[in-house]
């Protein structure tokens, strides 16, 4: 159910004062262009975590949508009692159909639960964050018997931000459990130096207006509300939680959801260049990037 909200109107078209039209094109080539700062890291692998229909793999999905500027459509993508996902699987993020893939992987797994019984558990979800286990795996149990099971995992198989996917009209509801849950991952992957974020998804479901039409996002006084209720829920910072609408229902990609999913993946990026420069700083001196341009 879509809610009716008040929306502060910031002029015209709020939209335009923090994201505008041009940015569509100057973030897809940003994320296009993009390299990291290690010249010997030539993906930037992206785990999702979430609970189950929150919309981890719809943002793969979206992702490859923007990319071909058509709505794409995947086999990862349905409903069942704990998530549809079960297994391990990373997803290239290619410029277009058939072409050079970006630098961005996505990697998707089962749904996180609210203990060891049910979903993702914390020793599993650490496991995959450390790279030890193999593509295509049937995640939980793992352990060091898995076929494929990697011991001494290198920099580029590891997991080198998390994104937390929470769904903007569940996340005052979620069990107290799933929070825990979600908390205790954050502290343990904050230990190893991860970079993590939060993306929140279903925006279009709490506010009429941003249903309307997405460029109110940043307007919408019950958004704010729901970005500072998610950051909470896994006790990191509002400036962690990147809005987004994925493509769940359309038969066609617009400008306005390509921005904020863009602006999501050029946070992602950037917070990955960010963790790379501080514990690689010799890369920083060999290898020139060129900056993801500002809005």
């Amino acid at each position: 159910m879509v809610l009716d909200i008040h929306v502060d109107t910031r002029g015209d078209d709020p939209f335009v004062s923090v994201l505008p039209d041009s940015a569509r094109d100057d973030l897809m080539r940003g994320v296009v262009s993009f390299q990291a700062l290690d010249k010997d890291l030539p993906r930037i692998r992206v785990l999702l975590l979430g609970p189950a229909g929150a919309g981890k793999s719809s943002f793969v999905v979206s992702a490859r949508s923007i990319m071909y500027n058509r709505v794409v459509h995947l086999p990862i993508i349905g409903k069942a009692a704990g998530g549809f996902t079960k297994r391990l699987m990373s997803y290239e993020i290619r410029a277009e159909k058939g072409g050079c893939p970006t630098a961005l992987s996505l990697c998707d797994a089962m749904s996180v639960g609210d203990g060891c019984s049910v979903g993702l558990c914390l020793s599993d979800a650490l496991a995959v964050v450390k790279g030890h286990v193999p593509e295509g795996y049937k995640v939980s149990p793992i352990s060091d018997k898995v076929k494929g099971y990697r011991a001494a995992p290198s920099l580029k198989e590891q997991v080198h931000c998390i994104l937390f996917v929470l769904s903007a009209s569940e996340v005052g509801s979620y069990p107290d459990s799933l929070g825990s849950a979600l908390r205790e991952l954050h502290c343990e992957v904050s230990d190893l130096c991860v970079p993590q974020l939060i993306l929140l998804t279903h925006i279009d479901e709490v506010c009429h207006a941003v249903h309307e039409d997405v460029k109110y996002v940043y307007s919408s006084r019950t958004l704010q509300e729901t970005i500072e209720k998610a950051a909470e829920l896994v006790q990191m910072p509002v400036s962690s939680v990147m809005p987004v609408k994925n493509y769940t229902s359309e038969h066609s990609v617009t400008c306005n959801v390509d921005i904020l999913l863009l602006d999501a993946i050029r946070h992602i990026l950037n917070a990955v260049d960010d963790m790379l420069e501080d514990q690689f700083p010799a890369a920083n001196e060999t290898f020139k990037v060129e900056p993801l341009k500002p809005l």
